[in-house]
């Protein structure tokens, strides 16, 4: 038997060897083939730039256009661009245009360099002033804005640059309507049309079409990790798109587009500093050479946070604790500076892209709603990391596009990594009716000291594989379309994670630890078909997701995500209506920490926790015009939302326990002038059935209070989203070197819901009483009286007042040098936000930042 199975084993052997063989002489065959072509192609353009170096205008011309067929990618766009100055040369101008315009075409983003003729310039600058601009993620196509299937806003560097963001979040804030900016203590977070979360989720934000979002948290904060020096322009998509990129693009889709190296052809270097220790830097590196274009960025940012004194409902209630902190840091970054370091590099077909990202967020106040002051540096840092939330992600794709007639196609792999670490500080004074609250009862003689905290800490990372195709098609002289199909798979892998919670300000005190190292893998996998086809002046466009997902707990996620749209495409206007349904699966952390917080001292296995998949389905309508008025573009678009299976979170435990319908309308208008332009987005918006969780604190019938088995509740209202909100940016060129730019939000009256956990630890420390005196003392009947007020308490509403609020900057260019200001809240005025599962927040008073940058 043996023998058999040697012999067996030997000729499979045998057998592998030939198949890697044949596999590799095929592969060289074609790569050696290829590469004498591109050789060849290579040495024709050498020639004909020569050619043209030397005056030799016509034969250079020749040449090219002789072999333009078999130029590709970068090539083909010089072989463009040397045609159209041979032309220039001749004085032929019309020839000029049409063959710079087919280079623009070839390459939307190109920008003129220092070796480029004037003339050369000024024409480029007409022609991409006259062309429509055009986005990819709405489709996975080239399209105009027109032809999108659902309301899309493009946001250029220029506008980037007049709104004086600091970060992805304002930027978002400042130009998508339906977008507001919401705070959940500890989390740079935005909300799309009054749906958002404890961290940022609901939101798919992409780098070049790769995830930035994590497969473990879901997170992707739009903070000062994000560098908007790197960036060309952000595509974003307002609405469901499941149907295009599955789980996470359940409100709407940001796709982040960096430059390439010849739009920076050098250097740029960027310094700034400000008020309350603002510190950042910023380099771009970048340059294009024949088929090859590489370009690299870093940027590094820092601030010590905005010190405020706080009123006596943020401080300690304990008498017995003395050393009663009465202020917070506002809008602080950690310890150590959040960073964005990156480098694509292109060649022909191929690209490759690594993307490393750090931040972390320092909370104001202790965790949820909890909401008191604390003393941040009498916690040592754990892991290397201060109390806050922080990211520290690894991002990396290697692609090909091989395109040959009406077909294309697209490959990719992509690694993630991340490490994730939320510490956070539970209580600063002795609070032992917290660890009933928090489900720690076992452990409540450790919440008589001070300085709680808990640590939650993990590592994962992602591996995953995409394929892509399209083809156009042609029938008749009025129809047109296409037809794409997309297939993915990801393997997910969570290294670790763990669970601390500690006493006395020192982790060495630590009191229960929880290590799972058998939250193993999560694997995903699905398939999309999109059909877009045209008719004269309407478009269908139509497609449909099935993702299916295997969890770690043996339970699966199976999700069809349609989608559909009508267009009616005029010369000067275009009216739209779409359909689409998207989701977004239960965090994987999520569904740990209910497992984890479900554990006792005595069982070390999780007690299996189900959270299904988050829906959301939506009807859009939406009339866009332009030309009407030289200048002058709009949009306006009617929706109604309808989502459910929402994760809330009580602070301690999560559960589809919400929904929330919405109706409203989002006005977008542009005008600008050689001198001149204005950005102006109106939303108004109005939730008309919304489930929140309300305690239920009646007891049961054996006379236990029942507070942690909270119901939902029905809120005909907004929550922690105002009804009408609007920014409008403004900039004026006032000189040819100067420009002034200013930003102004209105947000009008907002209202707050969410569960008081100080009031929860009262409420326990009552009945407490009313067991240890009974209802018949004087105690026991104070603490009854108490108990019925609490009923209100712990289920809080507050009422945020309207507020307008002003940012002011300036642009001074002076050769190769810019200096710029920046002044946000110009006015210093005060105000608060709030979101899911925090309380009033304090927002930030007037910051400001200085800057200069060098092109060089």
């Amino acid at each position: 038997m043996r023998k058999i199975i040697k012999n067996i084993t030997e000729k499979k052997s045998w057998i592998e060897r030939v198949m890697v063989f044949i596999l590799f002489t095929i592969h060289y065959s074609l790569f050696t083939a290829h590469a004498q072509d591109d050789a060849r192609q290579r040495q024709v353009y050498a020639q004909a730039e020569r050619d043209y170096q030397i005056g030799r205008t016509e034969q250079a011309r020749d040449s090219l256009m002789l072999h333009l067929k078999t130029f590709q990618g970068n090539l083909r766009q010089n072989a463009l661009r040397l045609i159209a100055l041979t032309w220039l040369e001749s004085f032929d101008v019309k020839q000029t245009e049409r063959y710079a315009t087919l280079m623009l075409q070839q390459n939307p983003y190109y920008t003129v360099s220092s070796q480029d003729p004037t003339e050369f310039a000024d024409i480029v600058s007409r022609i991409k002033a006259a062309m429509t601009p055009t986005v990819s993620t709405a489709s996975n196509q080239e399209e105009s804005l027109a032809e999108v299937p659902v309301p899309t806003t493009l946001i250029t560097e220029e506008m980037i640059r007049n709104s004086g963001a600091r970060n992805l979040q304002e930027v978002l804030a400042a130009y998508v309507p339906g977008m507001h900016l919401i705070d959940c203590n500890d989390d740079v977070n935005i909300a799309m049309r009054g749906v958002y979360s404890t961290t940022q989720e609901k939101l798919l934000i992409m780098l070049n079409g790769h995830r930035m979002n994590s497969y473990v948290t879901n997170t992707a904060a739009p903070d000062f990790s994000m560098s908007l020096e790197k960036i060309k322009q952000i595509e974003v998509l307002r609405g469901p798109a499941s149907s295009l990129y599955g789980g996470v693009a359940l409100t709407g889709v940001v796709n982040i587009i960096t430059k390439t190296g010849g739009d920076i052809d050098g250097f740029v270097v960027k310094a700034g500093i400000g008020n309350y220790g603002q510190k950042r830097a910023d380099l771009l590196v970048g340059k294009r050479y024949y088929d090859i274009d590489v370009m690299a960025w870093a940027s590094v940012y820092h601030n010590k946070g905005e010190q405020r004194h706080v009123g006596s409902e943020h401080k300690s209630s304990d008498p017995s604790f003395k050393d009663t902190n009465d202020s917070i840091f506002i809008g602080r970054v950690g310890s150590r500076p959040a960073f964005d370091l990156g480098v694509v590099l292109s060649l022909k077909g191929f690209q490759a892209l690594y993307n490393t990202r750090f931040s972390q967020t320092v909370a104001p106040f202790t965790f949820s709603t909890s909401a008191f002051a604390y003393d941040y540096d009498a916690y040592p840092p754990q892991n290397g990391r201060s109390p806050g939330f922080s990211h520290f992600t690894h991002h990396a794709e290697l692609s090909y596009k091989y395109m040959t007639g009406p077909f294309s196609m697209r490959l990719s792999g992509t690694y993630d990594r991340e490490e994730a670490t939320r510490y956070q500080v539970l209580s600063e004074s002795p609070n032992p009716y917290l660890a009933t609250v928090m489900g720690l009862d076992y452990q409540r003689d450790f919440f008589y000291f001070n300085g709680l905290s808990r640590l939650i800490n993990l590592h994962d990372h992602n591996f995953g594989l995409q394929l892509k195709s399209g083809y156009d098609y042609t029938l008749g002289s009025d129809h047109k379309g296409s037809l794409t199909f997309g297939a993915e798979y990801s393997h997910f892998m969570l290294d670790d994670i763990k669970l601390l919670y500690s006493y006395d300000y020192d982790y060495d005190n630590d009191f229960m630890k929880k290590f799972m190292l058998d939250f193993t893998s999560e694997n995903s996998a699905n398939v999309s078909l999109q059909l877009k086809n045209q008719w004269r002046s309407l478009i269908l466009n139509a497609g449909m997701r099935y993702d299916h997902k295997h969890r770690y707990d043996d339970t699966e996620a199976n999700v069809l995500s349609p989608r559909i749209a009508l267009i009616l495409l005029r010369p000067k206007w275009n009216v739209k209506f779409s359909f689409s349904q998207a989701f977004v699966d239960a965090p994987y952390l999520y569904r740990a920490m209910n497992a984890l917080n479900y554990m006792n001292e005595e069982s070390s296995k999780p007690k299996t926790i189900t959270l299904s998949p988050e829906y959301l389905k939506s009807f859009q309508l939406s009339f866009a015009g332009n030309g009407w008025i030289k200048g002058l573009d709009f949009e306006i678009n009617g929706f109604a939302n309808y989502t459910s299976d929402i994760i809330r979170s009580d602070g301690i435990k999560y559960r589809n326990a919400g929904r929330n319908n919405t109706i409203g309308v989002e006005l977008m208008a542009n005008y600008k002038t050689p001198r001149f332009t204005a950005n102006l987005n109106l939303t108004w918006l109005k939730t008309f059935k919304s489930e929140i969780i309300q305690p239920d604190m009646t007891g049961d019938e054996e006379g236990e209070e029942n507070y942690m088995e909270d119901t939902p509740a029905i809120v005909n209202g907004n929550i922690n989203t105002p009804g009408i909100m609007s920014n409008l940016v403004l900039t004026w060129q006032a000189t040819s070197r100067l420009k002034l730019h200013t930003h102004v939000l209105f947000e009008g009256k907002q209202t707050s819901h969410y569960l008081n956990i100080n009031a929860a630890c009262e409420y326990e420390q009552c009945y407490q009483t009313i067991l240890d005196w009974g209802l018949d003392s004087e105690e026991g009947k104070q603490a009854e009286a108490r108990l019925i007020e609490l009923f209100d308490e712990y289920y809080a509403e507050k009422d945020m007042s309207a507020r307008a609020i002003v940012n002011l900057g300036a642009d001074y260019t002076l050769g190769k040098f810019c200096f710029s200001l920046n002044v946000n809240n110009l006015f210093n005025t005060r105000y608060n936000r709030s979101g899911m599962d925090a309380p009033l927040m304090p927002q930030q008073g007037r910051w400001f930042i200085a800057s200069i940058g060098v092109k060089l």
